[in-house]
């Protein structure tokens, strides 16, 4: 109910604001391509040699996905981690394989191949703290090159309104009157656009990316704590609860529940 309710709410705040846009300004007075243009694109390239070419490009593929949050964790993929576990308890470390290859979590797949492949423990702490750590670095890259946009836009905006200013003192020399006003409208929307785009879209957006990071972190922990059970041939039930915990916090006690209400398919 929520994956279809969520993109639906946001449809039709779309759309509200649409309707509003359109009734605010029917004449489209508001609607000024340069100004606009000298705004995202401006903010575009200064965030590319503030940062890099690579990373602001990677961080807006990777945006669409961080924005929509951690995916929540499904039945399907709890009970083939603990059929993992059951029969890595239970020594069939053959069936245990074949069964991990079956997660569709990187790191939930890697750690319990390692596990199973009789890694020992400090190597495989090693491997958890460098894969949390990597996500925190990508996490927090993200986030200052949203922050970077954030803080180029009203600039490029302030930009605009002086080019458009000046583009009005020659036209008042040159007593083009017809002109002025189409400078004074580049100034000032140049400036609506960066505040808007600062404050109501790139701002938002950080703020997004923050939670998001921490509950990616979040989970990247629990994971690590899971396959810190697996290694040491925890009940599944151990691991249950741990998944189960998580979920409750991160998607209510709803979503919890009804995987505690799942028939369990652990037991070989």
């Amino acid at each position: 109910m929520k994956k279809i309710l969520v993109p639906t709410i946001g449809g039709l705040v779309l759309a509200a604001l649409g309707v509003l846009a359109l009734w605010a300004d029917p004449g489209g007075r508001y609607v000024n391509l340069p100004g606009l243009l000298l705004v995202t694109l401006g903010t575009l390239l200064a965030s590319m040699l503030a940062h890099s070419r690579r990373g602001v490009f990677e961080m807006l593929g990777r945006l669409p996905a961080k924005l929509k949050g951690r995916r929540a964790a499904d039945r399907e993929e709890l009970e083939t981690l603990l059929r993992v576990a059951e029969w890595h308890r239970l020594g069939r470390m053959q069936i245990a394989e074949q069964t991990a290859k079956k997660l569709r979590d990187p790191i939930l797949r890697g750690g319990a191949e390692m596990v199973i492949g009789r890694t020992p423990e400090a190597e495989l702490g090693r491997m958890l703290s460098w894969k949390i750590g990597a996500q925190r670095e990508r996490d927090q890259d993200d986030i200052k090159i949203v922050l970077t946009m954030a803080g180029f836009a009203p600039a490029l905006g302030m930009l605009g309104t002086l080019i458009g200013l000046i583009e009005m003192m020659y036209a008042l020399d040159a007593n083009q009157m017809a002109h002025i006003g189409t400078a004074m409208g580049f100034a000032l929307l140049s400036t609506v656009y960066g505040l808007v785009a600062a404050n109501l879209v790139l701002k938002p957006i950080a703020v997004r990316l923050e939670d998001t990071a921490r509950e990616q972190l979040a989970w990247r922990h629990v994971q690590a704590e899971i396959l810190r059970l697996l290694h040491e041939r925890g009940h599944p039930s151990l691991i249950r609860d741990y998944w189960q915990a998580f979920q409750e916090r991160s998607t209510g006690p709803e979503s919890a529940q009804a995987l505690e209400l799942a028939p369990s398919k652990s037991s070989p």
